[in-house]
């Protein structure tokens, strides 16, 4: 079984929607959390959707859910205080996971993943245990705690990534995961995502180089750009380019 949680918790401060999360912004009569949908459901590997969600927009996100059909989505939970909380709130949802299930963790605010994407990061979860998707850096990077840099803190722009979404993991294992972070170390260790914290568990997080502008919608921006491009997109279907 291979599922696939969408992340939809986000309040979209820095969008500045006036009270609207940005997952839900229309863009071309969609929401924008229905451009990431309907890659995992046309996804022939994914078998379901759970989508954690702010617990004041459940019936909203219901009701996309019901209005264009995603017939994957199987549950939609309350989230939890953060992502980790929220991703946490999801793997509840999942009803008795065997030894080689999969779990996806994405961005909903993440609709242009790809669909290859998505399956390399599910081959090498089976094959390794865990995946992380990541974006090449394509300038050089600096890594200083101060105000100036040395020889050694440029870094080769060929070895250094960025971190994106999806996230994969063996369902048991990254539950086991959690159990060790909260047994060591309670519940207040600020760690961002899954990654990191099998990385601060000493384990070694495989990766998955992305294909594609997978952007994040964070700002107004990025809304603007996500126009652009899917713009661009449709005239080149248009034009057969």
């Amino acid at each position: 079984m291979v599922t696939a949680v969408i992340l939809a918790g986000g309040a979209g401060v820095r969008m500045r929607s006036h009270g609207m999360p940005k997952q839900f912004l229309t863009l071309y009569g969609k929401p924008i959390i229905c451009y990431t949908l309907e890659v995992f459901e046309q996804c022939g590997l994914v078998d379901q959707i759970i989508i954690p969600c702010n617990s004041g927009w459940i019936s909203y996100m219901e009701d996309i859910v019901a209005k264009y059909h995603f017939r994957k989505v199987k549950k939609i939970v309350a989230g939890g205080k953060d992502r980790q909380g929220s991703v946490m709130e999801a793997l509840k949802a999942l009803e008795d996971p065997g030894p080689d299930d999969i779990v996806l963790i994405h961005d909903g605010v993440r609709p242009l993943v790809e669909r290859e994407t998505i399956l390399e990061n599910i081959r090498v979860a089976r094959e390794k245990g865990n995946a992380m998707t990541v974006k090449q850096n394509t300038e050089t990077v600096v890594v200083t705690k101060t105000e100036a840099a040395t020889m050694e803190d440029f870094k080769n722009r060929n070895i250094t990534y960025t971190l994106t979404s999806p996230q994969t993991f063996r369902v048991q294992e990254l539950l086991e995961a959690y159990r060790s972070v909260r047994d060591t170390c309670g519940e207040g260790v600020p760690l961002l995502d899954a990654s990191l914290m099998y990385a601060y568990l000493g384990k070694e997080v495989y990766l998955v180089k992305e294909t594609g502008m997978n952007l994040k919608i964070t700002t107004p921006e990025d809304f603007y750009y996500l126009r652009a491009y899917l713009e661009l997109q449709e005239n080149k279907e248009i034009l057969g380019v």
